[in-house]
């Protein structure tokens, strides 16, 4: 298989990732998205823009070829750090991760050994107004996690 490519899939640029210099924000997306894609896309900022690749992208095959973004209603990160431990954090592309992803993502977390952080959006009156970070993992990260997230949100191996 060859390098990914966004394709269709604009879920970073539609504001489920937070960044202040683009003002994104879930239901805030950013000024330059347009259904054809980015229209700024060759001369965008580096920060986040070109800096930023979802580990669809990053990771090629590592990432099903249905786990794409706006496929799979999760932007995955794989490379990220918590509390200095190595963690894969997923962001819903709406309120919530579908089932079917958050469960092919534990999987994939179990199966490597890695804790999995991801969020779940909160709605008030039918806006965004924050999010709320929810872990699966093994007892070391859940340790960690339970000074930060509600102990009822923290699954287990």
């Amino acid at each position: 298989m060859g390098e990914r490519h966004c394709g269709e899939c604009t879920a970073c640029c539609e504001g489920w990732l937070f960044s202040e210099k683009m003002k994104l924000k879930p239901g805030s997306r950013c000024t330059h998205c347009t259904a054809q894609g980015c229209a700024i896309y060759e001369s965008r900022p580096e920060e986040p823009c070109r800096k930023f690749k979802c580990a669809w992208l990053a990771a090629g095959e590592t990432l099903p070829i249905d786990m794409r973004p706006d496929k799979s209603g999760a932007i995955v990160m794989l490379d990220r750090k918590w509390n200095a431990m190595s963690i894969v954090k997923a962001v819903p592309t709406g309120e919530e991760i579908p089932e079917e992803t958050l469960e092919w993502l534990k999987a994939h977390a179990r199966e490597n050994n890695i804790p999995l952080l991801f969020q779940k959006n909160l709605l008030k009156d039918g806006k965004y107004h924050g999010f709320k970070n929810l872990g699966y993992g093994p007892p070391p990260f859940l340790e960690r996690v339970k000074l930060n997230i509600d102990p009822d949100d923290i699954m287990r191996f």
